[in-house]
């Protein structure tokens, strides 16, 4: 807290009032500060303050010290602590010390000693004391701080260990592991010549330090065989091991196969022999430092060094975008992943939200680690504890130096509810306390009569707040409403942004779980008038359960599409008559509550009418008399919309940026490096294929510009019928 300033007032500094000091009085230093009871009932105690010290506080409190943290010192045995943050006890600290001052200064001889002599008396009310349990959870916090530095400095070791293994591991790389020259073949001999003269280039470049350039190397093998190693360019682009890196790009973004590669080679010889693809592979990893996890399969490289590579890159393709006083936006995201049906990995990444940054498409998202678990609390928090570590130590410095230029960042959080709550330490979204921003209870989250401000203010999350709830963890859900766990970064929770898209997909499953219920049974006639929106859908009865139904499990994209068409053909689908335009206006009132959450470009007064759009959907939704539009059916999606997206929007402009559309396009990219990969360390294999399309989308095909003029094909079921001639056809 900062402390309020009484020192300079309109007294300039060189005119501050002196109490002249008599001999007689007791010194300065032996006077304390007792504690006396209350008569008052709403106070704790009082303080008996001499008028002596008083005065002295007056005169030479330093400027950003309060009365409060100076009456701390002066208590007998530090009995209590008063609180720093009680602004009415610091304002009458102030307002005593300048009457005693002008009492002393207006008295005279025997009166002003009697004046310094007495003592003021001052109530202590309840909340200006710091209790017990504050300054315990205050000690765990920072027992927690040494813990966590002390893992730092074990994690440092151990990148320093890391590196030294590199180093010996660099250097017996560069002996021969194979036979000598003479006693293989020429081809082979070809091959060996090449990794001296690489070793050599290596080893001779301080001959530029002297101004000196080698053309050649002369060497003689025991059977006394001459060999002349040239070290130019052109000769080096002339051996049979070049590879074009164009053929490296294709390889690593489709996912091709080494075994695959090696046939077409020998096929066709004008193509690069496989190994020397697998050389210029390895060559590219070794430009990326990755570091193993330890106790996980996992890996995992510095969240700082690869975004000012990155930063650097941006700003060599548009420098007019960066400039050094603007704050750079950076989305870190985490998402779980299963990638097969026994293998599931957790992803963190991040995205520069910057229009070059790309960062609503795959190639925009950069993985910094990688683990291969569950998507819970303890693997999250063993496995990425060096890299929250990182993120902590950039959130706290609030800048990245890229090329000798400084660049403030802004450091925001975005995932599904899931992740997010996990971040934050928080119990599951079907708890009680599930909202990540607030602390509405389950119960109370259909109540829209609240005004805008309610849970942005007097019940709002924030990481001193978690952290104190999670110190009171154990006892009941009301004490420490859902916090069972220490957040994992110093992110603040106002950064901890909600995914709109994550929001309209599971909005949308309750809309459409609801509409699917409504239609029974009539089904079939809901099947056919989804799939008339250009989607493949069906419905079916699980034969594991009595009665149950399952559903296609539609993309992002379908749903978008079912949205926006469906409602115009509900009136024909057999839904009861008694809430039928009930349930066409909620679904049309919610294609404009996302069309207007998820815009990049929102109107001025888009926070406000956001606002008022969704609590008149809630009241829509649960004027439904059916099954499934009950209060319980209200999760912290439909909470969100209504008082956190508007406030959002309001503070950042749009929630688009902070959409995890990149994410989950980066997800489908990472799952097909998984399936390219030996599976053997498939998370460094991952990161490795993700950092060498890095380093080669300049290779990348420019493809050429389609326009769609076919709309009813496109956009209006067309396609889906023809797909859906092509399967009966195959059937004959």
């Amino acid at each position: 807290m900062e402390s309020t300033n009484h020192g300079e007032g309109p007294v300039a500094a060189s005119k501050r009032r002196y109490i002249p000091l008599n001999d007689v009085l007791p010194p300065l230093e032996t006077l304390v500060v007792a504690i006396e009871g209350s008569v008052d009932p709403d106070g704790v105690c009082c303080l008996s303050i001499p008028n002596r010290v008083l005065g002295d506080w007056a005169n030479n409190r330093e400027k950003n010290t309060s009365f409060v943290a100076l009456a701390n010192e002066y208590i007998v045995d530090e009995a209590i602590t008063l609180n720093p943050e009680a602004a009415r006890l610091e304002d009458l600290l102030y307002r005593k010390s300048l009457g005693v001052v002008s009492k002393v200064r207006a008295a005279r001889g025997v009166n002003r000693k009697n004046a310094l002599l007495r003592s003021t008396t001052i109530t202590i009310l309840n909340g200006e004391t710091i209790s017990a349990a504050d300054l315990q959870s205050e000690l765990n916090e920072v027992t927690y701080m040494n813990e966590e530095a002390d893992a730092f400095i074990e994690g440092l070791q151990e990148e320093v260990q890391d590196l030294k293994d590199a180093l010996s591991e660099a250097q017996d790389s560069q002996n021969n592991p194979g036979g000598k020259i003479d006693a293989v073949s020429n081809r082979h001999a070809r091959r060996k010549i090449q990794e001296v003269s690489e070793h050599a280039n290596k080893a001779l470049e301080f001959l530029s330090t002297y101004g000196l350039v080698a053309e050649s190397l002369k060497v003689h093998t025991t059977s006394g065989k001459t060999f002349y190693i040239p070290f130019s360019d052109d000769a080096a682009s002339e051996n049979e091991d070049t590879v074009d890196l164009r053929v490296l790009y294709i390889l690593d973004r489709y996912g091709v196969s080494d075994a695959f590669y090696h046939e077409l080679a020998m096929l066709f010889s004008e193509l690069p022999r496989s190994r020397a693809v697998k050389k210029a592979r390895t060559d590219l990893n070794h430009t990326m430092q990755l570091t193993r996890i330890p106790g996980h399969e996992g890996a995992y490289r510095s969240f700082e060094r690869s975004l000012c590579e990155q930063l650097s890159t941006m700003i060599a393709q548009d420098a007019t975008s960066f400039q050094p006083n603007q704050k750079i936006k950076v989305r870190i995201s985490g998402d779980g992943a299963k990638f097969s049906r026994t293998s599931s990995f957790v992803l963190l990444s991040y995205a520069i939200l910057m229009p070059v940054g790309r960062y609503l498409s795959g190639i925009g998202n950069h993985t910094i680690a990688v683990v291969k678990g569950a998507e819970d609390y303890d693997t999250i928090s063993t496995a990425f504890a060096a890299t929250f570590q990182e993120i902590d130590g950039l959130q706290q410095l609030g800048f990245v130096a890229v090329n000798g230029v400084s660049y403030n960042i802004e450091l925001f959080f975005s995932s599904d509810m899931k992740f997010m709550l996990t971040m934050l330490g928080l119990n599951a979204a079907n708890s009680i306390y599930a909202c990540p921003k607030c602390t509405v209870h389950r119960d109370c989250r259909w109540d829209v009569s609240k005004p805008e401000s309610y849970y942005s203010t007097t019940m709002a999350r924030t990481l001193v707040t978690l952290r104190r709830a999670f110190a009171s963890h154990g006892r009941t859900a009301a004490v420490h409403q859902g916090s069972v766990n220490h957040p994992l970064t110093a992110i603040p929770v106002d950064h901890m942004m909600i995914d709109e898209l994550h929001l309209f997909l599971r909005i949308f499953d309750v809309m459409l779980r609801n509409l699917i219920k409504m239609s029974e049974p009539h089904t079939q006639q809901l099947v056919a008038y989804i799939r008339s929106c250009g989607v493949s859908f069906n419905i079916w009865e699980c034969e594991s359960s009595d009665g149950k139904v399952e559903w296609t499990s539609l993309t992002g994209e379908a749903k978008k599409k079912v949205l926006k068409l469906l409602p115009s053909k509900m009136k024909d689908i057999p839904l009861p008559n008694a809430f039928l335009d009930d349930v066409v206006q909620l679904w049309k009132d919610f294609e404009v509550l996302y069309n207007l959450l998820s815009s990049e470009t929102p109107p001025p007064n888009a926070a406000d009418d956001l606002h008022l759009k969704a609590k008149r959907w809630i009241q829509l939704f649960l004027r439904i008399k059916s099954d499934g539009h009950q209060k319980k059916f209200v999760t912290p999606y439909f909470h969100v919309m209504v008082y956190h997206v508007p406030d959002a929007i309001r503070q950042y402009g749009n929630i688009k940026q902070f959409s995890c559309q990149g994410v989950e396009k980066h997800n489908d990219d990472s799952k097909r490096n998984y399936f390219s990969s030996n599976r053997w360390d498939a998370p460094a294999e991952i990161m490795l294929a993700e950092h060498r399309l890095e380093l080669l989308q300049q290779y990348a095909r420019e493809k050429r510009h389609y326009t769609k003029h076919a709309a009813a094909y496109w956009h209006e079921g067309g396609m889906q019928e023809t797909r859906s001639q092509m399967r009966e056809t195959l059937k004959y």
